[in-house]
């Protein structure tokens, strides 16, 4: 959860960065760009934050929350309790960690070479 999580407030901060280079180099208001700009790190900071927070806290989240919806109810044959098992393909597990890092990655590149 925490990956995914961090990896949308990533590319929010990249958008928000080449939004606010986009409109200084318009001729626009170059105050308005550079507080997108500066609201664009910020949310790079809270992706960090979650990051870490989360990562850092993993066991007490999962057990108290499951985010996927494609969840099912299942007994365990051997202790006899009820848990949640994610049976979604991997293929579809690894498109929602690499679209992501693939969309965050190229909209950083394109912040440094600009």
């Amino acid at each position: 959860m925490a990956r995914k999580d961090s990896l949308t407030w990533f590319m929010m901060g990249i958008a928000q960065i080449l939004i606010g280079e986009a409109i200084i180099n318009a001729g626009t208001s170059e105050i308005i760009g550079s507080l997108i700009q500066l609201s664009g790190g910020g949310t790079i900071a809270l992706g960090i934050y979650f990051l870490l927070f989360i990562a850092r806290h993993d066991t007490e989240f999962s057990e108290l929350y499951s985010k996927a919806e494609k969840t099912i109810m299942q007994t365990d044959p051997a202790t006899g309790r009820k848990e949640l098992v994610d049976d979604s393909p991997k293929a579809v597990k690894a498109a929602w960690y690499a679209v992501p890092v693939v969309m965050t990655f190229i909209g950083a590149m394109a912040w440094l070479v600009g």
